[in-house]
């Protein structure tokens, strides 16, 4: 730049120097993401990286072409979440089994793609993580989209980059062969979202954990089993309570429902279901769509009435929590009663704000959702004479199970309990009786 900083009115410039330096650094990094962000929502790549299953059009370097070999370990990574397996246990499956991770896959079939100036050396081939499991079964790219502007750049100095929300991204559908479905696509985020503790004293999860949901207050209910050191166990030791009820005493009821009469439940619910679209597909188009919308509109205002109270009860809770600042600040009231009050109340106010978030999810959904019978007929094609039920099946039958509070005691013939099964894509749908059946044809 020709400035000699020993001679002192020269070197008086170099701060105003600096600065437009800076000046130039910033403006040239802000053209160069216009440029990248320009062709990104033109449909074109940027990215040297391929989605693992895929691998570029050597004509066309913009089209992505399936992967014969690869795409079957997606699709069998896909095939092990909906069958119950978790992150852990299927990084645990395909290291056991030997299969290549994505790196060394590409570095072997595909080394024109690896843009390192040497061989990285991976140390085992064969080892898979629950992060690359995880990695892979977030991609939307294996419903055939693009799916571009995944990062932003914070800072042009330090190439520091944060992950894009979801309404940042830049998303063109259909552009290439889709490996997964969808509907099996949507059906892993879910059970993904599910969270499957281990219960106390048991050593796994329950299939149906994360799908039982307390009619009243939202939350999900737990599982529970007997202690081990209990010689005799039985049915009524396995079974699912309210989560609140259970942690939080007094902030919801019981909920109790037994392992054994969810099963018995959920099995004739989807024999039924199955039969009468299988064997009257044109009466269950009939009445799908007539039934759907009554149950749809009566879940509506059921929810709108719980949310309306839980807000209510939301607002005294941050009246009395006001006041209780103001007298402790007024000294009214003692240091160890304001901080056992504060609690209590601050607890159930969190819970409250659970469950109000819940209610506001569910109704402002109502509009969006449709019922989609063409998917689940599609769906159901696989499944023939159903005598137990199997974990995919749970998966990909079962939207959610509510449980509403029993009646008439806790045992015995009084007791009664209503249990609403919704399904995938048709929702809380029931197999009409044949006199209900004519009525609506």
């Amino acid at each position: 730049n020709g400035i000699d900083s020993e001679k002192q009115a020269e070197s008086d410039f170099t701060p105003f120097l600096n600065i437009m330096n800076e000046w130039y650094a910033r403006d040239t990094s802000r053209k160069i993401q216009s440029i990248f962000r320009a062709r990104m929502e033109e449909g074109k790549r940027v990215s040297p990286s391929v989605p693992y299953g895929y691998y570029r059009n050597p004509k066309n370097k913009q089209e992505l072409l399936v992967d014969k070999e690869s795409s079957k370990v997606v699709k069998r990574i896909y095939r092990l979440v909906i069958e119950g397996y978790g992150v852990t246990q299927i990084a645990d499956i395909l290291t056991k089994d030997k299969v290549l991770i994505p790196s060394a896959y590409a570095e072997i079939h595909y080394p024109e793609n690896n843009h390192s100036s040497k061989k990285r050396g991976i140390e085992d081939p064969y080892f898979w993580t629950p992060t690359t499991v995880g990695y892979i079964l977030e991609k939307q790219e294996y419903m055939g989209h693009t799916v571009l502007g995944k990062t932003i750049c914070l800072d042009y100095k330090t190439k520091k980059r944060r992950k894009a929300k979801e309404d940042e991204l830049i998303i063109f559908k259909n552009t290439h062969e889709a490996i997964i479905d969808e509907e099996t696509w949507n059906n892993a985020q879910r059970l993904r979202k599910t969270v499957r503790r281990s219960p106390k004293y048991g050593t796994t999860s329950h299939p149906f954990t994360g799908l039982l949901i307390c009619s009243d207050c939202g939350g999900k209910l737990s599982y529970r089993e007997p202690a081990e050191h209990k010689e005799k166990k039985y049915d009524s030791d396995y079974s699912f309570v309210c989560q609140h009820y259970r942690h939080r005493k007094g902030t919801c009821s019981m909920h109790y429902i037994k392992v054994k009469t969810v099963n018995e439940i959920l099995l004739k619910s989807i024999k039924e279901i199955t039969d009468f679209a299988k064997e009257e597909k044109q009466e269950f188009l009939k009445v799908m769509n007539k039934l759907s919308d009554e149950k749809r509109e009566e879940k509506y205002q059921g929810d709108k009435e719980k949310l309306e109270k839980l807000s209510s009860r939301n607002a005294e809770l941050t009246t009395l929590i006001t006041k209780l600042y103001e007298d402790h600040a007024l000294g009214k009231i003692p240091v160890k009663h304001f901080d056992r009050l504060f609690n209590i109340y601050d607890t159930e106010q969190q819970d409250l704000e659970k469950q109000i978030q819940y209610f506001e999810e569910e109704i402002e959904s109502y509009h969006q959702r449709k019922v989609e019978t063409d998917k689940f007929l599609k769906m159901i094609e696989k499944y023939t004479d159903i005598e137990e039920l199997t974990v995919p099946m749970i998966n990909e039958y079962i939207e959610k199970v509510v449980v509403h509070e029993a009646t008439g005691g806790r045992k015995g013939k009084d007791r009664k309990q209503q249990v609403d099964v919704y399904f995938n894509f048709i929702g809380n749908c029931q197999v009409p009786q044949k006199e209900e059946i004519e009525k609506l044809a």
